[in-house]
């Protein structure tokens, strides 16, 4: 079985991965979709930056992709995060955003 279809499959089930690159660099994230020669994952930032995280849909060409790995307790992790900060997300739009009064 080649990357591609693996992903596929993997985006069938949304499931968490991590892509490593030839660099050596890597991202977490949910698989949505797989094209013909890119896949698209929905991270929550990097973990050098916990401050500074936020959601983004990546668009990674597949010859970028010298491996990724499937399923670890990283993953579930990084969904509880996720939920955590949709959770936060919710909150802070239902209060009320106060008026500012002229003087």
């Amino acid at each position: 079985m080649n990357v591609k279809s693996r992903l596929e499959r993997a985006a069938e089930n949304k499931q968490w991965i991590k892509v490593y690159f030839h660099d050596g660099s890597g991202i977490i994230g949910k698989v949505i979709r797989v094209g013909q020669d890119y896949v698209e994952l929905e991270s929550y930032g990097c973990d050098d930056l916990p401050h500074a995280r936020n959601y983004a849909k990546n668009i990674i060409p597949l010859n970028f992709i010298k491996m990724f790995m499937v399923e670890s307790s990283n993953f579930s992790e990084a969904e509880r995060k996720r939920l955590e900060y949709l959770s936060q997300l919710e909150h802070s739009t239902q209060e009320p955003v106060p008026e500012i009064e002229g003087k």
